[in-house]
């Protein structure tokens, strides 16, 4: 059994959410998203450094960071993600972390490829 989310059935990149979510402006939309993107491998790299060195604390803090950044971007399956390794964390249930984590590393690299090659034309 795996312990991936089903995130497939989420858009990986939902433009329109991220202008609704912006307060239907485009510019803010744009501005918030490429700053979530320029920021993302180098919170991932933070995010997976403190799994290896068991700094769960720290770990919680910090995707708790990045929950909070998604909530102002349409990247629902992302969201999804760390949402869910926070709530694991907050409630101490470590089983799923390493799945999980990894689950994460491949959405970030799907969002980064995805919106490389959008190019923001969908704004």
């Amino acid at each position: 059994m795996t312990d991936n989310l089903e995130v497939q059935h989420l858009p990986i990149l939902d433009y329109s959410l991220g202008i609704k979510l912006a307060g239907n402006k485009k510019d803010l939309a744009q501005d918030m998203l490429a700053l979530l993107i320029q920021a993302l491998p180098k919170d991932l790299a933070a995010i997976n450094q403190l799994y290896q060195e068991k700094k769960h604390p720290e770990l919680r803090q910090n995707l708790h960071r990045l929950h909070g950044a998604l909530c102002y971007c349409g990247v629902p399956r992302l969201k999804t993600i760390v949402a869910h390794l926070e709530s694991d964390l907050k409630n101490n249930i470590m089983s799923s972390l390493s799945s999980l984590l990894n689950q994460l590393d491949a959405e970030v690299r799907l969002l980064l490829e995805h919106y490389g090659n959008q190019s923001n034309s969908q704004y």
